[in-house]
């Protein structure tokens, strides 16, 4: 076969893959390139002394003018192996396989430049007997990178010294705050796996002519394994073996809270994640009475290959995150048992004291003890938390007795003796909620009663305050729950209807001209035998109390016209808007309802009169079916509603308050 002409690739645009890359302006990423700097420092010291690498190697890092910006520098020196023609080769290569072999990318010497303007290597390594050096300003933004430089070296020894400076102006601002016990923390926090599970040579820290601090050594003291092993995680689909070390440190500035870190290619990569939720406290405190938190490293190959190009981050999904973050959490927890169980403690203790001033929240332990049910909820849960989670719970048990009295109250003929059956099967806390229950409704009623004889003035008339005791204006059942509203004064199974709107148009919006508003109208989707068969629409209307001004044939005084222009309005709308944005349809109404409570002073006894109205079986409410609107309508009075309120309720009333 013929070889036709080669070509070759054109090498990437490093300036326009630096310019994708984020970092934010705080202290670790503006120390990305001396971690970097560090880092290859300690691939050329293993190079250099292989086994003894530990014990002979030195990494030096001086920050000259510390906190000015206009004169600053930081220098990384060591005493590797130093660019010989190999590694410069490799320096010479973004994303090298050189790098890529010791879990790299090739692509952490670019970094500088997201926030160094000038970056300079001096370089002295052993080319048979002799020394040679090799330095060069490294600049991504001319065609040729590398500028050598003449200057005389000063290295005694074999190894590489790296220079950034002229910082941009971005990083002004953190610059001029610098100390060199944050840098320390943020350069042992960067390195821990090596503390943890590998090694480091002398690492040593200074800031001008102060004297050099040896930060190896004291995070070798600081970073003692306390636990280590691996747990299983599923992985973009895979299950991976996860490896994990763990270290107790004192508290300090930069290290306040519990938190896992991940690391890549032995070094901390991406934000630490707080494990303060999980562990309940953001540290705990030990029998000498000193503060300490728990730090986790968990690495794994599956980090290695998921790396993004910056090395700032891992590209795993959150959800992924989140479980690895909650299996290290079971595993501190079971290290830290002591501790968790103070916590809890302390929670069963606040939330006793809680109880003692909310005695009927115990409704929400459903038989557990307080022990029981804390064991069971997040460790960093206050009273509060709990009080709110033990009301949501309370009502659900309510919610059920509820569904059960109603089921009851269907049978009038021995309605008193189910009730007294219902509550001897209930056990001691559905019977506290049982009373507050029967003390709610009686309190209800006590203040209907009170309303209906408020005398009118400026601010709000009787008729809305029973309107709001019964039913909340404007709004519906999608903003309120079952225990904000008091629809039994009228019917106990109104409240379980679908969908309910309270002085509300049917669009939804303010009101315009031609809206017709009803105080309340319930709606109600039957199905029989799974076909949706039609609608019942139900309306209540509130009048004011003893009004007597009411004239037949007159829509703003003739409450029966009112009613059914509502309803004619409504079937023609076709359904209604929702508070929460959604429509609730009601095509093919086929039953119509509607209330109208009030009192029946002589005046709008003779409009019901023109209506054909009957009262025949009870002088005191009356009623119509209407043929051509088809639909029936009930009227009675605030007294009528009151005591039919009463008389659903006498039994309960009877049995637990003895009345």
């Amino acid at each position: 076969m013929r070889t036709l002409d080669t070509d070759e690739l054109v090498k990437p645009d490093m300036q326009a893959v630096l310019s994708r890359t984020h970092l934010a302006v705080e202290l670790h990423d503006f120390l990305l390139p001396t971690f970097e700097a560090v880092s290859n420092a300690m691939h050329g010291i293993e190079a250099q002394y292989e086994q003894e690498a530990k014990r002979l190697g030195k990494i030096h890092i001086h920050f000259t003018n510390p906190t000015d910006p206009t004169k600053f520098k930081i220098t990384v020196t060591d005493n590797g192996i130093g660019l010989n023609d190999e590694n410069y080769k490799s320096f010479k290569t973004p994303f090298s396989g050189y790098k890529l072999k010791e879990h790299g990318r090739g692509f952490g010497r670019f970094i500088a430049f997201k926030v160094f303007a000038r970056t300079v290597y001096w370089s002295q390594y052993a080319f048979f007997t002799e020394y040679k050096s090799r330095s060069f300003r490294f600049d991504i933004s001319q065609e040729k990178e590398f500028a050598y430089l003449n200057d005389n070296i000063d290295f005694e020894f074999t190894g590489v010294r790296v220079e950034h400076d002229q910082p941009l102006t971005p990083w002004h601002d953190l610059i001029r705050s610098l100390n060199v016990e944050d840098v320390a923390d943020a350069i042992g926090s960067h390195f821990l796996p090596y503390f943890l599970y590998r090694w480091l040579p002398s690492i040593t820290i200074q800031f001008d002519d102060a004297a050099p601090e040896d930060i190896t050594s004291h995070f070798n003291s600081v970073f003692v394994q306390s636990d280590s092993g691996q747990i299983d995680c599923e992985v973009d689909g895979s299950t991976e073996t996860l490896h994990y070390s763990i270290t107790k440190i004192p508290k300090t500035r930069t290290f306040k809270n519990h938190c896992l870190l991940f690391s890549a290619a032995d070094r901390i990569v991406g934000a630490p994640r707080d494990l303060t939720n999980k562990l309940g406290q953001p540290h705990f405190v030990d029998e000498a009475d000193k503060r300490y938190i728990v730090l986790a490293v968990v690495r794994s190959p599956a980090f290695e290959t998921r790396l993004n190009d910056a090395r700032t981050g891992l590209n795993i999904p959150i959800k992924t995150i989140e479980k690895i973050v909650t299996k290290i959490s079971d595993v501190i927890q079971v290290n830290e048992n002591s501790q968790i169980d103070k916590i809890k403690r302390d929670q069963t203790y606040s939330l006793g004291e809680a109880l003692r001033e909310n005695p009927i929240l115990r409704i929400g332990l459903k038989g557990r003890s307080v022990g029981e049910y804390v064991a069971s909820k997040p460790n960093n849960w206050s009273a509060e938390e709990f009080i709110s989670d033990l009301a949501i719970e309370r009502f659900r048990a309510s919610s059920d007795l509820t569904r059960a009295i109603t089921k009851a109250a269907n049978n009038p003929v021995d309605y008193q003796n189910r009730i007294q059956e219902l509550v001897s099967k209930l056990d001691a806390n559905k019977k506290d909620a049982l009373a507050e229950y029967v003390l709610h409704r009686k309190s209800v009623i006590e203040l209907v009663e009170a309303a209906r004889k408020f005398k009118e003035d400026t601010k709000r008339a009787p008729e809305d305050v029973i309107h709001e005791l019964v039913f909340r204006r404007f709004t519906d059942n999608k903003s309120l729950d079952y225990f904000e509203h008091n629809l039994w004064l009228i019917d106990d199974a109104l409240a379980f209807l679908p969908y309910i709107s309270s002085d509300r148009t049917m669009h939804g919006g303010g009101r315009k001209k031609g809206d017709k508003i009803t105080d309340i109208a319930f709606f109600d989707d039957s199905m029989v035998l799974g076909d949706n068969d039609g609608t019942t629409i139900t309306i209540v209307e509130f009048k004011k109390p003893s009004r007597d001004d009411y004239a037949f044939g007159n829509s703003k005084s003739d409450p029966v016209l009112q009613v059914i222009d509502t309803l004619d309005q409504a079937v023609a709308k076709g359904g209604i808007s929702k508070t929460d944005g959604t429509h609730f349809s009601f095509a093919g109404v086929i039953r119509r309802f509607a209330f109208i409570v009030a009192d029946h002073t002589p005046s709008l006894v003779k409009v019901f009169q023109r209506h054909d109205f009957k009262n025949d079986w009870n002088p005191k409410i009356f009623f119509r079916y209407r043929d051509n609107e088809q639909i029936f309508i009930q009227a009675f009075g605030y007294d009528t509603l009151v005591e039919n309120a009463k008389k659903r309720n006498q039994a309960f009333f009877s049995v637990l308050l003895g009345e």
